[in-house]
């Protein structure tokens, strides 16, 4: 229960977090000087989810380790929220609607289709800035 209970709220909070951290670098200068590599790719696939500029890996990857940082999580729920979390960042990113899709099962999660779209428009018009769910959007 504590693992599951972990798990999700790190999902909760990193989604919180590098949705405003998002945003931010869809700023005009931030965006032309760090985050446009990242979409220098208008249609993604599962690896350019981690194709980015040095400072954005930093400034986003804090949300990814501020759950953990808080919790103090035993090493195997850390290393299991690692990988899910990668997981979910190179499924957004495949450009693939899977029928296994999570946002085939989970009403809130965005997926490969939202994401893409978020790829496909100008900077600062493009919405969908969070990792994992739908309702910040």
């Amino acid at each position: 229960k504590v693992v599951l209970t972990q798990i999700i709220f790190y999902f909760i909070l990193e989604d919180f977090v590098f949705y405003w951290g998002h945003r931010v670098l869809h700023t005009k200068w931030l965006y032309k000087h760090v985050h446009s590599v990242h979409h220098e790719y208008a249609t993604p696939f599962g690896l350019t989810s981690e194709y980015a500029h040095p400072a954005e890996i930093l400034f986003l990857g804090f949300a990814t380790i501020v759950g953990p940082a808080i919790t103090g999580p035993h090493l195997i729920t850390l290393w299991l929220w690692m990988v899910l979390r990668v997981l979910e960042t190179v499924e957004a990113h495949c450009g693939y609607h899977f029928p296994w899709s999570l946002s085939n099962f989970l009403p809130l999660y965005g997926g490969a289709d939202f994401h893409d779209y978020h790829h496909r428009l100008l900077y600062t018009k493009s919405g969908n800035y969070s990792s994992t769910f739908v309702y910040m959007d």
